[in-house]
């Protein structure tokens, strides 16, 4: 029987980190960087620390301005062994965070895409829309390697004043933040091949994100971390 559930489960995680590669498209870490015709390059990092002892993995979906198909940037697990079994062993394609990012829960990405401007414009958690929110846009220009930023997420919970309910996260706000100082170090001893790049400064402005702790909400009983 235990052999059994530890099959299921190594299944069940296997399709669980299958699910988003092919939406989280970064440079292959091991390989010289050779930008293709017309495209550029989009480094930065996602987090979600705990609230609590809840967390969350937050998928912000982006695409091209114009285009139906859309990609993720994500953050981490609190571990790579998904479901903390001692028998499930830790493999290098799991979920969790990256070296220098375990206090929040990150992930770090360099995703090459053709040139022209993007939006962010969802933020969801295993396919369940965290918060309702307005787009913000970014640029790509063609031979260009640009930082977008931290993309950071506040988890919220949902916890009415009942002490036998445990709550659960149920929103989450969104911000962007410049983190350069901490994630290009960081990112050129994830991907080698952008150690002595050019990367250009391109934070994404999230004014729009400002208020939505205020109107976002989906509960007054919802409460986020700070």
């Amino acid at each position: 029987m235990r052999r059994f559930v530890s099959l299921l489960v190594s299944v069940s995680v296997g399709l669980l980190q299958a699910c988003s590669p092919n939406l989280v498209k970064n440079i292959d870490p091991d390989q010289p960087l050779f930008l293709s015709p017309g495209a550029g390059l989009i480094t930065g990092s996602v987090t979600a620390p705990k609230v609590f002892h809840y967390w969350v993995v937050a998928r912000f979906r982006y695409r091209q301005l114009d285009q139906s198909e859309s990609r993720l940037l994500e953050s981490a697990t609190p571990t790579s062994n998904f479901l903390w079994l001692e028998d499930l062993p830790i493999q290098a394609s799991a979920s969790g965070p990256d070296p220098g990012l375990e206090q929040e829960l990150g992930r770090l990405f360099a995703v090459e895409l053709p040139a022209g401007t993007y939006e962010i414009y969802q933020l969801e958690s295993e396919g369940e829309l965290l918060i309702h929110m307005l787009p913000v846009r970014f640029e790509v220009r063609a031979g260009e390697i640009s930082y977008l930023g931290n993309l950071n997420v506040r988890n919220c919970l949902y916890r009415p004043d009942q002490r036998v309910y445990r709550g659960y996260v149920n929103a989450g706000i969104p911000s962007v933040r410049d983190e350069s100082q901490r994630d290009l170090p960081l990112l050129m001893r994830k991907f080698p091949a952008l150690t002595g790049a050019s990367i250009i400064p391109a934070v994404i402005d999230d004014a729009v994100w400002q208020d939505l702790e205020n109107t976002g909400l989906p509960s007054s009983e919802t409460q986020c971390q700070f």
